[in-house]
């Protein structure tokens, strides 16, 4: 018996270090094989994903065969009938007796004139520029939506690494708090002031973790294929926020590039092929029509060939008001196109205007207000531990100190996301360009 316990218990043992083993193994290979969620990345995702790009995908695909399908030809008529076909006489109700009486088969194609065909050509052409200038809107705003969602993320994370951080000094303020009291240096009261601010850090951690778990939401809606799989494969983020360079002079100068500037063209080309169109109505079509007629026996079969036109007598009275109505589209085009060009402008300057003022607060800051914070809540904790200052005031000046650095990651949060506005709105879609 003794012998059947000690082999029991070795395997055990022995079972122990290899669950060990391959804990261990797992927690460092998921770790090796955890993914950074990169900008770059995210954005890569987004577009893989999109079903604002997928949809546009399927109505450019349909704009294609739209093209391949206009400008064709109406499909010819087959008819049949009967001429000459007495009711009355003594060949009343025969298609024999009477000479004039012929059964006939035809075929007759209609020929839209060729203005028409060529305008209808235009528009189906125009209309595929507008799919695929939407694409690039499309995908400009998702970009822009990515990286507000992740900047939004990773400032939410170094926000909360701070509370965590000041949670541990509270730690270390509580132990303090202990031995001034012991040396009768602090009220036994003052035990109780590190909790209290222990309490409102947590409050402040719940709210940041939060709102880090909806912005851990919306950022994985966006980039994921599956929104409802497990959001965890996507939680870790770089520790360092990417650098995106915006060149100023170049924005001005690239501006009337812009995707959504060059969509308005597309849409005067829609607009030009409508009125082409509608002045194309003022020309006939035409067709032809040729039949086989048979007779009775006794006489000869007959080939028939016949030619239709339009009479233009009310075509002016259609297609006048269409005219007009396409010229004035025109000219809301335009408007339009100079309305958003200023839009745009207004954009520019107002961003550039904030980024100019972020840079300066931040630098402002980093160099004077947090500086100087730091410098003060030193004191004041010196002070405390020579008896010459109250624990509520080294509280007060913790807070004072937390408040300007939740601030400056707020400034650099603001700054990130009004520079990858300008990036991504302006920069990106107009760098590759070339001058006409």
């Amino acid at each position: 018996m003794r012998i059947m316990s000690h082999y029991r218990k070795l395997p055990s043992k022995v079972w122990v270090r290899q669950s060990l083993s391959i804990v261990c193994l797992l927690f460092l290979y998921g770790h090796a094989n955890a993914e950074i969620l990169t900008l770059e990345n995210a954005l890569k995702r987004a577009e893989e994903n999109a079903p604002t790009l997928k949809a546009n995908y399927a109505q450019i695909e349909g704009a294609e065969n739209n093209v391949l399908a206009s400008g064709i030809l109406p499909n010819p008529k087959l008819f049949v009938g009967l001429d000459n076909y007495p009711v009355s006489g003594d060949s009343a109700w025969s298609v024999t007796q009477e000479g004039m009486t012929m059964q006939k088969i035809g075929v007759m194609q209609d020929f839209p004139n060729k203005a028409k065909r060529k305008a209808e050509v235009e528009l189906a052409q125009a209309e595929l520029g507008v799919a695929n200038s939407q694409t690039q809107i499309l995908r400009i705003d998702l970009r822009q939506q990515v990286a507000t969602a992740w900047f939004k993320r990773f400032y939410l994370e170094q926000k909360l690494a701070l509370i965590d951080k000041l949670l541990a000094e509270n730690g270390l303020l509580g132990k303090l708090t202990q031995t001034q009291i012991i040396s009768g240096q602090s009220l036994i009261a003052d035990a109780m002031t590190p909790k209290q601010e222990y309490t409102v850090l947590l409050d402040q951690k719940d709210d940041l973790s939060r709102d880090l778990t909806k912005a851990k939401l919306e950022l994985h809606r966006l980039v994921s294929a599956n929104p409802l799989e497990n959001s965890s494969q996507i939680e870790t983020l770089p520790t360092q926020a990417p650098n995106l360079q915006v060149d100023t002079a170049q924005l001005y100068h690239h501006l009337h590039q812009h995707p959504e500037l060059k969509a308005f063209q597309a849409q005067k080309q829609v607009t030009e092929s409508k009125l082409k169109q509608a002045q194309a109505l003022q020309k006939p079509d035409w067709g032809i029509e040729v039949a086989y007629q048979h007779r009775a026996p006794e006489f000869g079969d007959m080939i028939g060939v016949q030619l239709t036109t339009e009479i233009p007598v009310f075509s002016r009275k259609r297609s006048s008001p269409l005219i007009q109505a396409a010229l004035a589209e025109q000219n809301r085009v335009t408007a339009d196109q100079e309305a958003k060009y200023r839009e745009h402008l207004s954009m520019l300057d107002d961003g550039l205007a904030d980024i100019e003022a972020l840079n300066q607060q931040i630098k402002r800051a980093t160099q004077m207000s947090i500086p100087y914070a730091m410098q003060k809540e030193r004191l004041q904790l010196a002070s405390y531990q020579a008896g010459k200052a109250k624990l509520t005031d080294v509280i007060a000046t913790r807070q004072a100190l937390l408040e300007q650095r939740m601030r400056l990651i707020d400034l650099q949060q603001q700054q990130s996301m009004i520079t990858a506005q300008l990036y991504f709105n302006f920069v990106e879609p107009t760098q590759n360009h070339t001058e006409e």
